[in-house]
């Protein structure tokens, strides 16, 4: 039997939205001496360097529950 691989999405901790982008403010030079990936929220336009994940599964079922 095939165990199912769980897939994570990355949320917005600040508007809880999924769309987010790798910022390109970062040097990517930088990203090889090993400087962290910042990420970028393009709803609110908040970034860091550290978004929280969520699984996929899990993310369908809160969006039923929030409408």
């Amino acid at each position: 039997m095939r165990s199912k691989k769980k897939k994570y999405v990355k949320f917005c901790p600040k508007c809880k939205s999924i769309n987010i982008q790798v910022s390109n403010q970062g040097f990517k030079a930088l990203e090889l001496f090993g400087a962290p990936t910042i990420y970028r929220c393009l709803d609110c336009g908040y970034s860091s360097g550290i978004f929280p994940e969520i699984e996929r599964d899990n993310l369908k079922s809160s969006k039923k529950k929030k409408c």
